[in-house]
């Protein structure tokens, strides 16, 4: 509706409007390609910045609103050890979206079904991935608190 809207603000007649959609269906192609290039783009420097802190954290954990389920695999494959635990999410903050859990094989066996029943999503995963979807991002915090508590318990052990 707001394309057929825009078409009443160009100065021509109708018998040009199905040339200015075109017009505006080739502006939307190439707006969609250049924030799916940044997004990328954005992925990568958000790994390399985590990468080249000198302090690594054991757990990464990131939210982004407009990310997708590649913006979240570009990271994971940027940051590429097993060492650390990588909890990545896209959507909306409080309500469905895409989560991704990757690290440890086993830590990520053991813990992506309970991200999954905490977020009152449904994933599945192998070989150190745990991804799926989620009804309630706002308990994102909750996840967190989870692998950090996680992360402490397995240090303390021997």
């Amino acid at each position: 509706m707001k394309a057929l809207n825009c078409l009443y603000h160009f100065r021509n007649g109708p018998e040009e409007h199905v040339e200015a959609v075109k017009r505006l269906q080739n502006s939307l192609k190439l707006l969609q390609k250049n924030n799916l290039n940044l997004l990328r783009d954005l992925a990568i420097l958000t790994a390399q910045s985590f990468k080249n802190n000198l302090a690594q954290e054991p757990v990464f954990i990131l939210h982004r609103k407009d990310g997708d389920s590649e913006f979240m695999n570009i990271i994971v494959n940027e940051i590429g050890n097993e060492k650390t635990l990588v909890f990545l999410s896209v959507g909306d903050e409080k309500a469905a979206g895409l989560f991704l859990l990757a690290g440890p094989p086993e830590t990520v066996e053991k813990l992506g079904p309970r991200v999954a029943e905490l977020l009152e999503g449904k994933g599945a995963g192998k070989r150190g991935r745990y991804q799926g979807k989620a009804t309630r991002m706002s308990r994102r915090v909750e996840v967190e608190a989870l692998l950090r508590g996680f992360i402490s318990e397995q240090r303390i052990e021997p």
